[in-house]
């Protein structure tokens, strides 16, 4: 009878080392982050996870499933993803970008594959702003497509006031996205949310960074500034040939 138990007993404790393993195994592909990761406060409980906190990505490439709140658990680096569409994601961090957490929201008209490169410093020939973040975010699809889409970077002013050095102000921070054609950064009208998101919303991709913009209210919805100071530009010349015509 002892012989029976202990045999029981020991393939009882064999069933609870295997199912351990297994889980253990699971845990570290799509399981729980380590504490030393962002979790999006917003994150669904149904949401695919994913932890990859031992890696810092260089051309990896991630599947999206379409419909589906994907997250990944970078090191230093938290990305939600929400996709109308099937997508691969190309993903290089750079190493030096520290403790960010962003949610990409985006309805494309067709699969694509999104190349994305978050540094700390913009590419070649994108000037440097002042009062940045140190945090640059290249989104380029493989295709020319239409889209619409929505951008949030995850704001903890006392962390990013430690981390810069600078008291950081987070009533002015404001989206920007490089204009190729003009060579510039365009402001993009920016809020808040109550869950500590910065969002913009957009209907193509670029470079994106967010800066301190001393007056953030006098960005007109979905206008740029630019735009602005040439429609000015172009009234005052109408105003200018009118008076002359009319004399």
């Amino acid at each position: 009878m002892k012989t029976k138990k202990m045999g029981i007993l020991t393939v009882t404790l064999l069933a609870i080392l295997v199912l351990t393993t297994f889980l253990t195994a699971t845990l570290a592909q799509t399981g729980e982050p380590n504490s030393g990761s962002k979790i999006p406060p917003d994150m669904p409980v149904d949401a695919l996870q994913f932890n990859r906190t031992d890696v810092t990505p260089s051309g990896y490439m991630e599947s999206i499933q379409a419909m589906v709140t994907n997250v990944f658990f970078y090191r230093n680096f938290t990305l939600m993803v929400n996709c109308t569409q099937n997508c691969e994601l190309n993903m290089t961090l750079d190493p030096q970008v520290r403790n960010r957490l962003v949610s990409i929201s985006v309805e494309p008209n067709q699969t694509m594959t999104l190349t994305m490169n978050v540094s700390a410093s913009p590419s070649q020939g994108e000037t440097v702003m002042e009062r940045t973040l140190n945090f640059y975010m290249g989104l380029e699809p493989d295709a020319t497509l239409q889209l619409q889409g929505q951008i949030r970077l995850h704001i903890n002013q006392t962390e990013l006031s430690e981390e810069l050095g600078r008291e950081v102000n987070a009533s002015k921070l404001i989206w920007h996205y490089w204009n190729l054609t003009q060579t510039q950064w365009i402001p993009v009208e920016s809020y808040m949310n109550q869950d500590g998101y910065l969002i913009c919303n957009t209907d193509h991709f670029s470079t994106w960074t967010v800066a301190e913009v001393e007056n953030p209210e006098q960005i007109p919805e979905n206008i740029h500034v630019y735009t602005v100071v040439g429609l000015v530009a172009l009234v005052s010349v109408a105003a200018v040939y009118w008076n002359r015509k009319k004399r």
